[in-house]
């Protein structure tokens, strides 16, 4: 009875253990899409040649920016790096 317990329990950990990686990967990865999208907006402002198009993709730019600020700060301590 005792072993099974054991077992479960360390089933329970090994589970805990590969949530807790998927987690902190996720963070990474949600602050690097949002780089990516204020990266591609960034590129599409120095591209455009029309006031109209430009002050769009710079609105944008700041937007994704300012969810991957937000990000960093809410994973701040939670991950080993984001960024």
């Amino acid at each position: 009875v005792y072993r099974i317990n054991w077992l479960k329990a360390r089933a329970r950990r090994d589970r805990w253990k590969e949530e807790v990686s998927l987690v902190r990967h996720e963070m990474l990865w949600t602050c690097l899409w949002f780089e990516h999208h204020k990266n591609m907006w960034e590129k599409r402002a120095l591209q455009s040649s029309e006031p109209g198009k430009e002050a769009y993709a710079k609105k944008q730019m700041g937007l994704w920016s300012d969810f991957a600020k937000k990000a960093r700060l809410m994973f701040l301590g939670k991950q080993v790096d984001c960024a």
